[in-house]
């Protein structure tokens, strides 16, 4: 019987059919052998199919892979996938192109010219290297001298997933190689590619921020290019302020290995007021890395500011501020050569200061790039070093701080240097009779130059306040910061005690001559006639101590009736606070104020802004002691005139000081009553007892109190408020408050009176409201503006009649 006629073995492709034996029999052969070779027939042509079909099923698949290849390699990367923009900027001299005024201006036909064949160059370039996919745009945004060194910037548009590849090493790499293709041999510092012959160790390419290219982008229009080759200064064209920004790039002269150019900038505020942004950046490139100083506002107190470069290059931003000013500022510029800064000084066994240090080229800025180092050799081992600083000090720095204001190496120690408001000075006790002092500016960002007056003192000298000596030696010399120094042992005594009836010094000199003239300070009293007074806070006391009696004049003022922005306050009593006034606009109080003579009152400047510096849009209430409610004993009058001080910066807060004229004096019979204003030198120690007033906010977000509150404050040290606010705290500000805070005032508050009691009864104002971080928070005082420092404006503007 025949195997699988039609059996499911006989259609496998891998089962081979016998064939017939060959030595049958013709005859044998018969219709049943012809049958099983029709059949064997029919069993290839499935196979047949099955091979087609599985051919037809790997194109498909590699098909598919390869779709799917693309789609992922291809199309989801360079299509689908979001883009960052990475943005360099660069340089490249050509050596065969001349350069020419023309190309200072980017409006120039010069300018325009060469700039597009450049970016042509740059685009070829990049296009021809392993960056072509990523290649977004370029642009020329100046030109140098030597020959002509073309400054531009480049723009990738890298996928996402490519970020991590396409680093800075990889694009300096990149085109480093590319260019060095078109070099004649590997010696060979030059490059022929297309029309020009460029300088290849002149080419540099750095990542920067996108920032930066967009404010390039901005100030296009409004570009000054100003080579800078003389020691005099040389004016320098203002902005276009038709424009909100415009950029000046100076050059100094190129130097030598012997010598090296740096640039001084003058900039100088010609309006007194405005809200204009002045930066200035050592460099090319206005990266934040490269900030020397930013200038706000022509309010500064600073109205002349000398900045210096550390190489050749300076570059100044101007940015507008809400209005269009004519001329706002003023900038001249010079070139100076670098100036060393490295002495050896050998001290004498005398004392006193023997001489000052100064970094360079004091009193402009310090460059960013200062390194100074100063030797000094003292007499014996007896001695130590005293170095004295003004408005400025030092404090120890942490391993991985960086020092933003001076980094100084003293004795192998690390410093820090910061600005501040008072004289300081570092004791440094000597191992041996020579030491080293090095300075330098860590950051690009500088600060006014610095003076350092140095001296001797004996090094058994501790000034820790105990007399170790019989003799009392071991106190002398000491440096009395912000106290009275007793004049027989050198001890350091608080003002306040001065002149209290109460001997603090060993010879009672504290005592001596409080009635009589004495040699002018920044600590004394000045009558009108000039006399000098020693007596601390001498003015309306109830006592005559200046010659013309002006001490005891014009004090109708800081009494109440009572003998006895608030957070933590409790409620006032009517009367109990008679300066203080409710400044409202349409029926709503919006800042506080303190009533200083019968017709003008003391607000914060902040206040005010826009439509509310109109004196019709507000009222003055006097007297007032609830919101919601009048009084007989109130009174209601219109303002006048409104006066903000010409230094006050809306920013910074400095000089945050406002008077108020009103259209009349307050009516007899209310219960308002005038604040008395400090002297200049009036003294007020830390942790004074204050009060502060007003109908601000009881709690961080909190609403108006309807009552007036009041609320006792102690001042505070300028340390501790350094300590909260660093130096965003000016000469001008004063802290109050309690270091777990509590207490405090908050919104609502703004512009209202802190005031301290004198031993005589009365109220002095201290402060006005200005600002603070968040109401009560710890560790954040209340800031206040400080009235001492400006009691000579007030003065001035409320002298004249009313």
């Amino acid at each position: 019987m025949a195997l699988g006629h039609g059996s499911k073995k006989s259609r496998s492709c891998d089962l081979e059919v016998a064939p017939a034996p060959v030595d049958l029999p013709l005859e044998w052969v018969g219709p049943s052998n012809e049958a099983s070779m029709t059949s064997s027939k029919m069993l290839r042509r499935p196979c047949r199919c099955l091979l087609a079909f599985l051919v037809i099923v790997t194109i498909i698949i590699l098909s598919g892979g390869a779709t799917l290849a693309w789609y992922f390699l291809e199309y989801r990367v360079w299509v689908l996938e979001p883009r960052v923009q990475q943005q360099y900027t660069a340089r490249l001299s050509i050596l065969n192109r001349n350069y020419s005024s023309g190309l200072s201006s980017h409006t120039s036909p010069a300018f325009t010219a060469q700039a597009k064949e450049v970016q042509d160059m740059v685009r070829r370039i990049v296009k021809g290297s392993d960056l072509s996919r990523y290649f977004n745009s370029t642009k020329v945004f100046a030109f140098g001298e030597g020959s002509v060194v073309a400054h531009f910037w480049l723009v990738l548009s890298v996928p996402d997933s490519h970020v991590g590849k396409v680093t800075m090493e990889r694009v300096s790499s990149c085109l480093h190689s590319l260019l060095g293709a078109y070099r004649g041999s590997d010696r060979e510092e030059t490059a022929n590619y297309g029309e020009y012959l460029l300088h290849l160790p002149s080419f540099s390419i750095t990542e920067t921020d996108p920032k930066v290219v967009e404010l390039l982008k901005a100030s296009f229009d409004c570009y000054r290019y100003q080579v800078v080759s003389s020691s005099t200064a040389v004016a320098m064209r203002g902005p276009n302020t038709q424009r909100s920004s415009c950029l000046w790039h100076l050059r100094a002269p190129q130097g030598s290995s012997t010598q090296s150019f740096r640039l001084e900038l003058r900039m100088e505020w010609l309006l007194p007021e405005c809200r204009d942004r002045l930066a200035v950046y050592d460099g090319l490139t206005p990266t934040d890395t490269h900030l020397i100083t930013s200038l706000y506002g022509c309010s500064r107190q600073e109205r002349v500011v000398h900045v210096l470069s550390s190489g050749e290059w300076m570059t100044v931003v101007w940015k507008q501020g809400l209005y269009n000013y004519k001329d706002p500022f003023s900038l001249s510029a010079q070139a100076w050569t670098t100036e060393m800064c490295s002495s050896n000084i050998e001290l004498q066994p005398v004392s006193g200061v023997q001489g000052s240090l100064r970094t360079p080229f004091y009193p402009s800025y310090y460059p960013p790039d200062t390194n100074c180092t100063w030797t000094f050799t003292v007499p014996s081992a007896d001695y130590g070093l005293s170095l004295e600083f003004e408005g400025y000090e030092l404090s120890r720095a942490n391993y991985n701080q960086a020092c933003t204001q001076g980094q100084w190496m003293v004795q192998n120690r690390r410093f820090c240097g910061t600005r501040g408001l008072q004289p300081y000075a570092e004791r440094l006790y000597l191992l041996s009779t020579a030491t080293r002092v090095v300075m330098t500016s860590e950051v690009s960002i500088t600060g006014p130059g610095l003076q350092v007056h140095y001296s001797l003192f004996n090094q058994s000298d501790p000034c820790d306040g105990i007399k170790d000596c019989p003799n009392g030696l071991d106190e002398r010399n000491c440096v009395c910061i912000a106290q009275y120094q007793c004049p027989e042992d050198s001890q350091c005594v608080d003002y306040f005690k001065v002149c209290d009836q109460h001997p603090d010094c060993l010879e009672a000199m504290d005592e001596e001559n409080c009635t009589e003239g004495v040699q002018c300070t920044d600590k004394t009293y000045v009558c009108a006639d000039g006399t000098c007074l020693k007596k601390p806070n001498p003015e309306c006391d109830f006592i005559t101590d200046c010659p013309d009696a002006s001490d005891e004049r014009h004090c109708d003022c800081g009494l109440r009736q009572f003998t006895s922005r608030v957070v933590g306050g409790v409620n006032a009593t009517e009367g109990e606070w008679p300066w203080q006034v409710s400044l409202q606009i349409g029926g709503r109080h919006v800042c506080g104020g303190a009533l200083v003579s019968s017709q003008w009152v003391v607000s914060a400047a902040h206040c005010f802004y826009d439509d509310r510096l109109s004196p019709r849009a507000w009222t003055v209430y006097l007297g007032k002691f609830l919101l919601n409610r009048s009084s007989q004993m109130e009174d209601a009058i219109r303002v006048q005139q409104i006066l903000l001080h010409q230094y006050y910066d809306d920013e910074t807060h400095d000089y945050d000081l406002a008077l108020l004229r009103l259209e009349r004096p307050a009516a007899p019979g209310t219960l308002a009553q005038p604040a008395c204003l400090p002297s200049p030198t009036h003294q007020q120690e830390p942790e004074l007892l204050c009060w502060v007033t007003g109908w601000g906010a009881l709690r961080e977000g909190g609403t108006p109190s309807n009552v007036l509150q009041k609320v006792d404050v102690r001042l505070v040290s300028e340390e501790a408020c350094f300590r909260s606010y660093g130096y965003m705290v000016t000469p001008r500000m004063l802290c109050a408050g309690y270091r777990s805070g509590e207490k405090d005032a908050c919104q609502g508050d703004s512009g209202g009176p802190l005031v301290c009691q004198e031993n005589s009864g009365r109220w002095f104002l201290a402060g006005v409201v200005s600002w603070g971080k968040g109401c009560g928070r710890a560790d954040y005082y209340g800031v206040y503006t400080r009235v001492t420092k400006l009691t000579g404006w007030i003065k001035e503007h409320i002298s004249g009649p009313g």
